[in-house]
């Protein structure tokens, strides 16, 4: 059995105890793998806590990647505390930024899953200059193009894709946010249209969609694609919503040859900027 290489950490954000997951630096077995230069943070989405990055996190350690990896519960997931109304996709999104100020981090590789995506849009829209490369797996995009009913029924249906695993895992997540922050939140994550807000993020971003996924169509992924500015498309056929937990081997792999190449685009465009 591999070693966890992962790390459990808990800070304060607004007054109120935050819990986040890192994978730190690591010189691994596939050191030869090209490192990043960003940390990477990872979103995740409605209902989640950290927990369900736990095999993006072990898999992304042992790359020996030279840079760390971060996954936080936002707040009013898993164990971190929330205020008494649930928050907004924008609300959150500065409050990430307020997460990355506390953990000293400048600039920031962002990747989200679901309502995750959501929120990592939103931290390229409003705050462009701490955002390098993001990654969007299986994006929601809010009710102006899907509504709700079809989310609802995209939900049940997906759980027959999953492993018994991430089902089990998604309850205890589900149960630690409980019915009416829930309710509160799916609210305020329809009312987001980060595709009308699209040509807003400048960042780089990358769409990943897995063939069996439920609940985001492929149709709707396309959309978002187009809609960026800078963006590009990855199905993973055989792959259903929770890729990051399931099959994180190939969402990592995605997800560095993207990021990787992101990096050396804004290399090239400092070095332009500054002559």
């Amino acid at each position: 059995m591999k070693k966890d290489l992962t790390e459990t950490a808990h800070t304060r954000i607004d007054g109120r105890p935050v819990r986040y997951m890192t994978a730190p630096p690591h010189a691994g077995e596939d050191s030869g793998d090209s490192p990043l230069e960003l940390t990477t943070l990872l979103l995740h989405g409605l209902g989640c806590s950290c927990e369900v990055w736990q095999p993006t996190l072990r898999v992304m350690a042992e790359r020996g990647l030279t840079c760390q990896v971060i996954a936080a519960d936002m707040p009013g997931y898993g164990h971190s505390r929330g205020p008494r109304e649930a928050m907004g996709m924008e609300d959150l999104a500065d409050w990430v930024a307020r997460f990355l100020d506390d953990r000293q981090l400048s600039r920031v590789h962002v990747a989200g899953n679901s309502m995750g995506c959501q929120v990592a849009l939103a931290l390229a829209r409003r705050h462009p200059e701490r955002v390098g490369g993001v990654v969007l797996q299986g994006p929601t995009t809010g009710d102006r193009l899907v509504p709700p009913w079809r989310y609802a029924i995209g939900l049940v249906a997906d759980a027959f894709c999953e492993t018994p695993a991430y089902n089990v895992r998604l309850m205890k997540m589900y149960t630690q946010m409980g019915p009416s922050r829930y309710l509160q939140t799916v609210k305020k994550m329809l009312a987001d249209d980060p595709i009308q807000r699209a040509n807003e993020v400048r960042a780089p971003c990358l769409v990943i969609r897995g063939g069996k996924d439920a609940i985001v169509s492929d149709r709707i992924a396309r959309r978002l694609t187009a809609a960026l500015p800078d963006a590009v498309y990855v199905p993973l056929d055989h792959a259903a919503h929770a890729i990051e937990f399931n099959e994180p081997d190939d969402f990592v792999g995605a997800m560095i040859t993207f990021l990787q190449a992101t990096e050396k685009k804004l290399a090239l465009a400092g070095s332009r900027a500054a002559a």
